[in-house]
């Protein structure tokens, strides 16, 4: 129910494999997955305000539908959609 996302000239979908990153960083994986994901909405959020654009992070979206469409591989998961375009 968020159809001003249609809106949006491209929507950046960030993903994250906790298992391969406990691996390294064992049960704090999680952890490091969503701050990297944090960090990369905020560098997308910046080259977007350089360049005249607008962006946001949305989180409410069925994860299950969405990793679908996307064909992520099992244990790949969507974290965070990036609607970027033109603001209002």
């Amino acid at each position: 129910d968020q159809q001003w996302m249609e809106k949006a000239a491209a929507h950046l979908v960030v993903t994250g494999v906790v298992a391969r990153t406990a691996g390294k960083y064992g049960a704090r994986a999680e952890r490091y997955v969503h701050v990297e994901a944090g960090c990369v909405a905020q560098n997308v959020g910046l080259e977007a305000a350089a360049t005249g654009l607008g962006m946001t992070v949305v989180v409410a979206f069925d994860d299950a539908a969405l990793a679908a469409l996307l064909a992520l591989p099992s244990g790949e998961a969507p974290l965070l959609v990036l609607p970027v375009g033109r603001a209002p």
